[in-house]
C-alpha cells in the first residue's frame, strides 16, 4: 500500500484527480461535485464553500478530508463547533460510522477505489527523486497550455513577493516612492556583487540631496562616491581631487558620513561593473533624467527605458573605471543584458508595487509587459526548465521559473504545484 497522508489527499480533491466513475457514498447516495471548494490553509475545515448534490439535494458548505473516517474523532473534530456545517466528509478509506455524521446528516464519500494506480505511481516517483526539479525526467511530457497557465501564475507570484520586500522600506520611509524606487534602483545597480553596499548607500544618501543637485554633474559624482567612502585615499589626478574638495562642502553641508568604503567589491569584477563606474553612471542618469526619479511610472514603455538607462559616459569616466588616472580602452557602458536586469528588477517590481497601492491596474499591465519584452534569463535555475521546455522565451518566463523552483522544487513541494497536478492526471 502506497503511504498516504493528508496533504496527498487534500491536493488530489482539489485538482480533481479521481477515476471518473460514479460517486457512490458509504451510504449509497450518488452524489455529484459541483464545486470542490476553496482549500484552507489554516484551522477549521480542509475546503470552504464547496457544492455537492446529493441525490436531487443540492448543498453549500464545507468539506473534511482525513485518511479515515475514525480520524474525525482522533482529532476531535466532535468537540469543535467550526465542523458543524460539514456537507461531505471525503475519506481515503471508511473505518467507522460516526453518530455527528448520522445526527448532521452527512455524507461519506471513500476515496480508495477512485484513486487510479498511476496515480499513486507517479506521486512515489515524485515524492522519491533526488533531482534539483522532482518532475525533471517527465516535465518534456507536461502539457504545454497547463504549464504555460501555470508559469504566469509563478510570474504574479514572483512579482507578489518583490512587493512585500518593496512594502517594508516603504512604511520605513514614510510612504515616500520616490525615495522606494531609488533605493531600488541603485541597489541593482550593484548588479549582485555590490548590491548591498548600494542599498546601504541609498539609506545614508537620500535622493532629495541629490535631487538638489541633478543639474550639476561633478557634484552628484562627488556626493555618490565620497558618501560610499570611495573618495577617501590619497589621490593625485586633478579631477578625483575636485571630486574630493567637492565633497568635503557637501558633507558638511548636509552632515553625510560616509560608509565604510571597504564594504565595495572589486576583486574579480569586470571593469564595467566596478563600483566607481556604476556609481558614475548613476550619476549621469539622475543629471540627464532626474524624471525619472521623480514620477518613474511615467516611464510607460520598454523602449522609453531603456533609451533612459543608455548611459554614455563622458569626461573623465569616458576612458577611466578607477581613479588612479590611469586610461583605459575597455567598453564601459551598460549593455542590454544589464539594462534589462534593471528593468526586471527594478522597474517591473516596483511597477506592480505602485499598481497595488494605488488601484491603477494598467501599472500592474506594464510590469508584465515589461517582462514579456525581455529576453529569458539564463541561469542554473532557470537552466533546469528551458532545457526541458524550449517554450520558455521572455523574463516573465525565467522568473516564473525561478519563483517556482525557489518556492516549490527546492522545498520538495510538489503537492502545492500545479505541474505536479497535471503529471498526475
Amino acid at each position: 500500500m502506497h503511504k498516504f497522508n493528508e496533504d496527498l489527499l487534500q491536493f488530489l480533491w482539489q485538482y480533481k484527480i479521481l477515476k471518473p466513475l460514479p460517486f457512490i457514498t458509504t451510504s449509497g447516495k450518488s452524489i455529484s461535485v459541483l464545486k470542490n471548494g476553496e482549500l484552507n490553509k489554516d484551522s477549521g475545515p480542509d475546503f470552504f464553500n464547496a457544492q455537492i448534490k446529493v441525490e436531487e439535494v443540492v448543498l453549500v458548505g464545507n468539506i473534511e478530508v482525513h485518511i479515515k473516517t475514525s480520524d474525525w474523532l482522533k482529532h476531535k473534530h466532535q468537540q469543535d463547533k467550526n465542523y458543524d456545517n460539514i456537507i461531505l466528509h471525503v475519506v481515503y478509506e471508511h473505518d467507522a460510522d460516526l453518530m455527528q455524521n448520522k445526527i448532521n446528516n452527512v455524507e461519506v464519500l471513500e476515496l480508495k477505489n477512485l484513486i487510479a494506480e498511476s496515480t499513486l505511481a507517479t506521486y512515489h516517483q515524485l515524492n522519491t527523486s533526488k533531482a534539483k526539479i522532482a518532475c525533471h525526467n517527465q516535465l518534456a511530457g507536461v502539457n504545454e497550455l497547463k504549464f504555460i497557465s501555470w508559469l504566469e501564475r509563478m510570474t504574479f507570484e514572483r512579482l507578489e513577493g518583490k512587493v512585500r520586500a518593496l512594502e517594508d522600506y516603504f512604511s520605513s520611509v514614510k510612504g515616500d516612492y520616490t525615495q522606494t524606487f531609488y533605493s531600488l534602483l541603485l541597489r541593482n545597480f550593484g548588479f549582485n556583487v555590490n548590491s548591498l553596499p548600494f542599498e546601504l548607500l541609498a539609506k545614508n544618501l537620500p535622493i532629495t540631496i541629490l535631487l538638489k543637485h541633478s543639474d550639476n554633474l561633478l557634484q552628484l559624482e562627488a556626493l555618490l562616491l565620497g558618501a560610499s567612502g570611495l573618495l577617501e585615499n590619497q589621490f593625485e589626478d586633478k579631477y578625483i581631487l575636485q571630486l574630493q574638495n567637492e565633497f568635503d562642502y557637501l558633507k558638511n553641508k548636509y552632515r553625510i558620513i560616509s560608509l565604510n568604503k571597504d564594504i565595495f567589491k572589486f576583486s574579480k569584477l569586470r571593469p564595467a561593473n566596478f563600483p566607481t563606474i556604476r556609481l558614475a553612471q548613476f550619476a549621469k542618469l539622475i543629471n540627464t533624467k532626474p524624471g525619472l526619479f521623480i514620477a518613474p511610472y511615467d516611464f510607460s514603455n520598454y523602449e522609453e527605458i531603456v533609451l533612459a538607462l543608455k548611459i554614455n559616459l563622458d569626461g573623465y569616466w569616458k576612458n577611466h573605471y578607477n581613479m588612479d588616472g590611469k586610461l583605459t580602452s575597455k567598453d564601459l557602458t551598460l549593455g542590454l543584458t544589464s539594462i534589462e536586469n534593471l528593468i526586471i528588477n527594478t522597474f517591473a517590481p516596483f511597477y506592480f508595487f505602485y499598481s497595488k497601492r494605488t488601484g491603477k491596474e494598467e501599472m500592474t499591465n506594464l510590469a508584465v509587459e515589461l517582462l514579456n519584452n525581455c529576453d529569458f534569463e539564463q541561469n542554473a535555475k532557470t537552466k533546469l526548465f528551458n532545457e526541458k521546455k524550449p517554450v520558455l522565451k521572455t523574463a516573465a518566463d525565467s522568473q516564473a521559473a525561478i519563483n517556482l523552483y525557489d518556492n516549490y522544487c527546492s522545498k520538495k513541494a510538489c503537492l502545492k504545484c500545479g505541474v505536479a497536478a497535471s503529471l498526475l492526471k
